[in-house]
């Protein structure tokens, strides 16, 4: 196996985990690209993309009006030496329709026919092709292909030989053959890069990505060059763009590349969404599931049904190769589940699609809960003191209230129900049951949990002795008492104030509880900081500071008493420079003595010290040998 076919090899191996669209253009998407296609046009290269992405879009259906007249306008002002401005002038009337009438000169054909030579690039071939095509002028395949397969030798870029491709599905009947010995697609698409085994693409680039999957979708035959794995692939590159696109030019590629998939008779890219939501219930009895192309356009000839629908919870089958109905008014595919009275709670589902060559979603799994409406039986509710066996409860009807009931630390407060299902009063099992005391002086809340037995009764028990203190917080007085039962498959969960009780449980104590911890108010922070040391005596500092101006003193009584005067200085330049380096010093002493550290210090003094050295020195001598 040589290496091209190993890399498509692992590519489409790859690709086989990923085989389904990630999204499709939804109408938010459709309404932001078509607006980039809106007239007026400000060039004829604006006009033809807009024109060409409508068509694509529409399936080739009309343009509108307004965009007609604008590219006609501009076509017919098609500047004749220019092939690029021929080519967009030709494709836009081709696709503008018979509303826009122009003709091409003699001139001007025999211009473009003379571009298809082996000295021109693919792109002007494919060019002069396309207007040669368009003006209904005979077009040699032999002369074409020639012409290409030299163009490819000079440059075997995807997108040049994607628009060779493009070129050859122009022609009727070409030797498609040899161009495919020169233009190997299996070898193109093994240079794609893939990005999370979701996309497939060229170097990330829009334009030479859409280019080659409109080039493949184009070509001849009964079977694509490419697996079905890789056009999915691609598309959802250029999928991920709907959003992004930098210009009209690449709105239109995207467009055109997504259109001749949706076209194709080869192959059908779809997506399979759940529209009925995860939850089933009476009101919302059936699953519907929309199955749409890259356009979002509901694809309505399919055989859809249900492999399987297994209950998660036992794995049982509920329901086996079920078939879906197709809803002619809302265009999806409808299983009446609800029929198969299912109970609550959450089912997989294995949806199986075929028909048309579909690829996408021959196997689409999700999981959809089933809700019901519950009702609470055999309640009972009561008082019994601590040690009674058997108490005497009285019973009361779901959405009822009884009467007022009181209860002191010498006694128990029990309650007792069952949760049945509204529809075949089968007893189900919720996985939330709390019974909500709320005193009504305070508003504090203390929740407890009830549990089911083995009968799935569940029950509620509390001992006022020890809850009293412990969640009550020895707090009397009256309370509302609220039943809470929910679950994720039950549609009208229950809120229920079913009574209230006024309890004696001693006088309430400063909080303890998480409760009071958590809730009271805390006491106010003072920050004391530390406090500062006594300062000397003032004759401290003073015989501290005369310490240190002593020295300078002496100096100046050395200078007197030796006779120390400046008589004999001379305004010498060295003379300054050396008393101005004694004097810098000085003054580096005292900034060393207000801020600077030893080490800068040391650095300053070096430099002075050297300057007022050499000086010195200098001005010494001349003392020495004056006397």
């Amino acid at each position: 196996m040589d290496y091209k076919r190993l890399l498509t090899f692992l590519t489409c191996l790859g690709a086989a985990n990923a085989a389904f669209l990630d999204s499709v253009i939804t109408a938010d998407n459709s309404k932001l690209l078509l607006s980039k296609f809106k007239a007026p046009y400000n060039s004829l290269e604006d006009a033809h993309h807009s024109v060409l992405g409508l068509k694509h879009y529409n399936q080739g259906g009309a343009i509108g009006s307004a965009e007609s007249e604008a590219a006609c306008k501009l076509v017919k002002s098609v500047d004749t030496q220019s092939l690029a401005s021929l080519y967009q002038a030709a494709t836009t009337l081709e696709n503008i329709g018979s509303s826009c009438k122009h003709q091409f000169s003699a001139e001007t054909l025999d211009f473009v026919k003379g571009k298809i030579s082996e000295t021109s690039d693919v792109k002007s071939i494919f060019e002069a092709v396309s207007v040669l095509k368009v003006a209904g002028k005979p077009v040699d395949n032999d002369e074409v292909i020639a012409a290409l397969l030299a163009a490819v030798k000079s440059d075997n870029s995807v997108l040049s030989s994607s628009l060779a491709l493009l070129t050859a599905s122009k022609l009727t009947n070409p030797n498609l053959a040899l161009l495919l010995k020169y233009v190997d697609v299996e070898d193109m698409s093994a240079q794609a890069d893939e990005i999370t085994d979701r996309h497939l693409h060229f170097d990330n680039d829009l334009v030479t990505t859409a280019t080659f999957l409109a080039a493949v979708m184009s070509l001849p035959g009964k079977k694509l060059p490419v697996t079905n794995d890789q056009v999915v692939l691609f598309s959802n590159f250029l999928l991920s763009r709907k959003t992004s696109t930098a210009s009209i030019k690449e709105a239109s590629l995207l467009i055109q590349a997504l259109g001749k998939v949706v076209a194709s008779n080869k192959i059908t890219v779809a997506k399979a969404q759940l529209v009925s939501g995860t939850s089933i219930s009476e009101s919302n009895p059936a699953i519907k599931v929309s199955i749409t192309n890259m356009f979002g356009q509901p694809i309505t000839k399919l055989a859809v049904k249900a492999d399987s629908i297994i209950r998660a919870s036992d794995n049982e089958v509920l329901a086996s190769n079920a078939p879906f109905k197709l809803n002619e008014e809302q265009l999806n595919y409808q299983l009446l589940f609800w029929k198969n009275k299912p109970k609550s709670g959450f089912y997989d589902v294995t949806l199986a699609a075929s028909g048309g060559s579909l690829v996408g979603v021959s196997d689409f799994e999700f999981r959809i809960k089933v809700t019901t409406r519950i009702t609470l039986n055999k309640i009972e509710l009561g008082t019994a003191e601590k040690e009674q066996v058997s108490p005497t409860l009285t019973s009361l009807k779901f959405k009822g209230k009884a009467d007022v009931m009181a209860a002191d630390t010498q006694q128990r407060v029990i309650m007792k129900f069952q949760v049945a299902d509204a529809t075949d009063g089968t007893v189900v099992n919720p996985h939330q049951a709390f019974v909500r005391f709320v005193s009504l002086t305070t508003g504090q809340e203390i929740i407890f949990v009830a549990e089911p037995d083995k009968t799935s009764t569940y029950k509620f028990e509390i001992d006022m002795a020890s809850a009293g203190k412990e969640q009550f917080n020895s707090a009397s007085g009256k309370y509302s008492m609220f039943l809470i039962v929910g679950d994720a498959t039950i549609s009208n969960p229950v809120f229920w104030h079913f009574g209230d009780i006024n309890l004696k449980i001693g006088e309430a104590q400063k909080p303890k509880s998480s409760f009071g911890a958590q809730y009271s108010a805390k006491p106010e922070i003072h920050h004391i900081f530390r406090q500062p040391e006594e300062r000397p005596p003032t004759v401290v500092s003073q015989a501290f500071t005369i310490a240190c101006l002593f020295p300078v003193v002496l100096l100046f009584i050395m200078w007197a008493k030796v006779g120390a005067n400046l008589g004999n200085l001379k305004l010498a330049p060295k003379n300054i420079i050396f008393h101005a380096g004694l004097t810098g010093i000085f003054i580096l002493y005292y900034m060393c003595w207000l801020k600077l550290d030893m080490f800068t210090t040391v650095q300053y003094l070096f430099g002075i010290g050297a300057v007022t050295f050499v000086f010195g020195n200098s001005v010494l001598s001349d003392l020495a040998n004056n006397r």
